[in-house]
């Protein structure tokens, strides 16, 4: 039977293979297995590592192992390089490929083949049918474009055999993604390695993607809602992040072209991208122009084309007196008064850089100040440095703490002597501000007073070289025409920069008005998190775990990150070191018992890597013992694989306790055989 919609098709492991050729003949290792619980018992070296890694490969979960896609150093090396087989030692491995065969609960199954030496890229993929057992085989890539391609994607493939919906996530750097099959394996998957270490060890963060382990819990518990509402504030935050990058662009933009005239803006690209909008909405450029600087540029490109026009005429109609011989003397004199401004303006310009270092110094050693306090206010409140017995380092007599000499103050003298201080900083934080205005004002008219010198130095050089007083008046216009025309040219360059500038701010807040949030499905989520919680207190309770009591279990909650909290402290550190591993094993089976009742989105197995060698101490092994044997492992509603090694009457106790346990006859998983398969 098929669940509702809200959950994937629940699928098992039938059998796991590894099998190859060598210079001594061929070899394999074969693993069956049952829905529910069952037990895989084997020494040490056995090889039961070996089976468990290839679930992984067949699956292309090697991302989960920190290695790069095809990458199966994750596999010993006598499925790489060489192996023991049948007596000989460190026979040469010819080839070599880890098979996975998975049953869907509607009766259908499949066959996963991948190689570990020889072409790891590539999957072969046999189906077969519900009823007939008719096959069809295809060949799928284990990582390139896995989820993207339609058709040859192994992800891609397994999510649609599975009945997993696809789910969209975002990136650290604003991109869409989506989850991958090896993000949410961590949850399902325990690795002998690093599996145990920590929730969701093993989860791939290298793929930067946002709030990932969340993302994966409230997957798996078929929180479909409140997955699609992460991505999209996710994707809002993107997009205020990018629309707040542009802003701070357009702003630095804004500041160039004013500083360029000598204007200190107040186009900032401060706050939320909100108040950013609200601010730049109130006004133009050219109206902050004309209001704060009294520039308005259309008055003064009429000014200048006026003036043209009259020098133009001047030049080229008006009578001339030949009795005049000003133009020289006008033209030598704006030269000096030119020069004489541009020093002046160069001494005032020093003087103000110099003082805004000095400001910009105070201010500093003000910040410093405030923080040097705010510390001794805290120890003050707390009571720490006080002085109450000095004794001496060497003869340790007890000294008078009034020798020394400190002044006391109080908790109160030194909020007040704070208040000053920022009241201080507030005062010279304006002076810094102002003195850069200063500057930057200066700087501006510097630069169009040494343009102007210089072309007041190219005037009277021409007017100079005018023979008679009629040409030396002729020369003068027409410099004053060039002077104004380069004025003009200057306005109209303005013009198209404050034009170019409003339009992309225009278009920005445009953008910015598209915004809108969406609030997470609270309801629905709410309702599969605590049933996850009950689920982690019974399972908590029948591993053992220390800090989990009857009186304490009710204060077991988990986190707005899904990590279990005992009342204010977090689980992971209380009880013993012990603890932890039968921490990760609770979690992950509380997650898929929840997603099995729901429905959610779990495929249903659980595989738990030799979970006794975390910690072999008797009470540890006990506890597991007692776990397995127990009611609550055996109503699991999932296969849950166990692979370990027990003890003799260990195992008697399970198999009396009616627990499925598997022991491998032989030394070695891998064997000798008379085929491939």
């Amino acid at each position: 039977c098929q669940q509702d919609d809200a959950g994937g098709r629940l699928i098992w492991i039938l059998e796991v293979a590894v099998d190859g050729t060598s210079d001594v003949g061929p070899f394999r290792g074969k693993f069956s297995f049952n829905p529910g619980l069952q037990v895989i018992s084997a020494p040490n070296y056995f090889g039961k590592s070996l089976a468990v890694k290839a679930i992984a490969w067949c699956l292309g979960l090697e991302p989960m192992f920190g290695l790069q896609n095809n990458d199966p150093s994750c596999f010993p090396v006598a499925v790489r390089d060489v192996l023991d087989l049948d007596g000989a030692r460190d026979v040469r491995v010819k080839s070599s490929q880890a098979t996975l065969t998975l049953a869907r609960e509607d009766g259908a199954r499949i066959r996963l083949s991948r190689e570990i030496k020889g072409d790891p890229t590539e999957v072969t993929v046999e189906e077969f049918g519900q009823s007939d057992g008719t096959s069809r085989m295809s060949r799928l890539y284990a990582r390139k474009q896995t989820m993207k391609d339609e058709h040859g994607g192994l992800q891609r493939f397994l999510f649609d055999w599975i009945g997993l919906p696809r789910a969209a996530v975002m990136t650290n750097s604003g991109n869409a993604s989506e989850v991958y099959l090896e993000n949410i394996a961590p949850l399902f998957f325990i690795d002998q390695n690093e599996g145990w270490t920590d929730l969701q060890a093993l989860q791939v963060y290298r793929y930067g993607l946002q709030q990932i382990s969340e993302i994966a819990v409230e997957y798996l518990l078929g929180a479909t809602e409140a997955v699609e509402a992460r991505f999209a504030l996710q994707t809002v935050a993107a997009r205020e992040a990018k629309l707040k990058g542009t802003a701070t662009g357009l702003a630095i933009q804004v500041s160039t072209i004013f500083g360029k005239q000598g204007w200190t803006d107040s186009w900032s690209a401060h706050g939320s991208v909100s108040d950013i909008a609200r601010r730049w909405s109130m006004r133009t450029l050219l109206d902050l122009a004309r209001e704060e600087f009294r520039f308005d540029l259309f008055k003064e490109k009429t000014r200048l084309r006026e003036r043209a026009d009259y020098l133009r005429e001047t030049l080229a109609r008006s009578p001339l007196d030949r009795m005049n011989t000003a133009p020289a003397s006008d033209a030598s004199q704006e030269a000096i008064d030119l020069k004489v401004r541009r020093h002046s303006l160069r001494e005032e310009l020093r003087t103000a850089r110099s003082q805004a270092y000095e400001q910009r110094q105070l201010a500093e050693s003000l910040e410093h100040r405030i923080h040097s306090a705010r510390d001794v206010l805290r120890l003050k409140r707390e009571g720490i440095g006080r002085l109450d017995s000095v004794e001496c380092p060497t003869c340790h007599r007890s000294l008078d703490p009034s020798t020394f000499a400190v002044s006391t103050q109080s908790a109160v003298q030194v909020e007040a002597h704070i208040e000053a201080l920022e009241r201080d900083r507030l005062l010279v934080t304006a002076n810094v501000q102002s003195a850069e205005a200063q500057t930057t004002r200066l700087a501006a008219e510097l630069s169009r007073v040494d343009e102007q010198f210089q072309a007041a130095e190219r005037a009277l050089a021409t007017v100079n070289a005018a023979v008679g007083s009629i040409r030396e008046q002729l020369a003068k216009v027409a410099t004053d025409l060039a002077a104004a025309e380069r004025e003009i040219d200057r306005n109209a360059a303005l013009a198209n920069e404050l034009e170019e500038i409003q339009s992309a701010i225009d278009a920005w807040l445009q953008e910015a008005s598209a915004q809108n949030k969406q609030p997470l499905a609270e309801v629905d989520l709410a309702r599969r998190r605590s049933v996850f919680e009950e689920n982690l207190r019974i399972l908590l309770r029948a591993l053992g775990h220390s800090a989990i009591t009857v009186e304490s279990q009710p204060y077991l909650k988990l986190d707005e990150q899904y990590l279990p909290y005992l009342g204010p402290r977090r689980l992971r550190s209380l009880g013993s070191a012990s603890d932890h591993p039968r921490l990760v094993a609770a979690y992950v089976l509380a997650l898929a018992e929840t997603s099995r009742a729901l429905p959610g989105l779990h495929p249903g197995f659980v595989v738990l890597d030799e979970p006794l060698q975390q910690n072999p101490d008797a009470q540890h092994r006990e506890l597991f013992i007692s776990f397995l044997e127990s009611a609550a492992a055996k109503q699991l509603r999932y296969q849950t694989i166990v692979f370990t090694s027990l003890r003799d009457e260990e195992i008697s106790r399970l198999t009396e306790a009616s627990v499925r346990v598997l022991t491998p006859q032989g030394e070695h998983f891998l064997k000798s055989s008379t085929s491939g398969h």
